[in-house]
């Protein structure tokens, strides 16, 4: 399931990868990349769920209008 969020003139891709009871695990990817489909193996052992973010301009985020966006935009995510 993904959620979106509101954020600036944006909007941010959650995903929720995977349920459950327990802390929440949020998977922040590297730049140019997205959130996997799935739970990755090595946090596979992860007792709760795990949810990813897409940040500003990568998977199922959008792009800023006019394009480009800037490192301060990405820690504000």
């Amino acid at each position: 399931m993904t959620t979106f969020l509101d954020h600036g003139h944006v909007r941010l891709a959650l995903h929720e990868l995977r349920g459950g009871d327990g802390p929440t695990l949020l998977l922040l990817h590297a730049l140019a990349e997205h959130t996997p489909a799935t739970v990755p193996i090595d946090c596979a052992a992860w007792p709760g769920p795990v949810h990813g973010l897409d940040f500003t301009g990568h998977g199922a985020s959008t792009v800023p209008a006019g394009g480009g966006y800037t490192s301060e935009l990405l820690m504000a995510d």
